[in-house]
């Protein structure tokens, strides 16, 4: 008897927490990276600052159990900054994150931008050396031969082209948080 009381109670205590975590704020912490999909082609020869790009999210996300981000959400973001391309260095972008939205229209502001290794700046490689010149390489024990010595003069660099159906990861700037 006391035995099923006792299994009564502990079902009764876990019932009890379900509910109560049902209300329960759940946070996207600063620092996660979302992998989004391009929706349309961005480039360093047609974008201006402040125009408005659109980003797709290709899978869940989950806290805990919590489908905070569901797939097909819309992320939009701006062109922050602008680079053209120059003499040694090719194009480059900077996207700004301001919100998402989920397919049931759910509205989230977020602070973000689309990471890359360059200061998230997306380009922005330098270009390679156009002229050289032949320099002798001395081994010892061997003949010297000519080696090819690049100077300080760069190609003019390219635009920077994203493609539609580019995979890109955005990170979070700040917390996220969801109901």
């Amino acid at each position: 008897m006391i035995r099923k009381l006792l299994i009564l109670f502990i079902a009764f205590i876990g019932l009890v927490s379900s509910f109560a975590n049902a209300d329960e704020v759940v946070k996207v912490r600063a620092g996660t990276f979302l992998r989004v999909l391009n929706i349309a082609e961005i480039s360093t020869l047609m974008a201006d600052a402040e125009d408005e790009v659109v980003f797709m999210n290709t899978q869940d996300m989950y806290v805990y159990e919590t489908n905070v981000i569901p797939a097909n959400t819309k992320i939009y973001g701006e062109v922050e900054e602008v680079l053209e391309p120059v003499q040694g260095r090719d194009g480059a972008l900077k996207i700004l994150i301001y919100k998402m939205v989920t397919p049931d229209k759910k509205v989230y502001k977020v602070k973000g931008h689309i990471y890359s290794e360059n200061n998230n700046y997306l380009g922005g490689k330098t270009t390679q050396a156009t002229y050289y010149k032949r320099v002798p390489h001395y081994n010892f024990g061997m003949r010297p031969f000519l080696k090819a010595v690049p100077l300080n003069v760069l190609e003019m660099g390219q635009h920077t082209v994203v493609l539609p159906g580019a995979e890109l990861f955005m990170i979070i700037e700040e917390d996220i948080i969801a109901k």
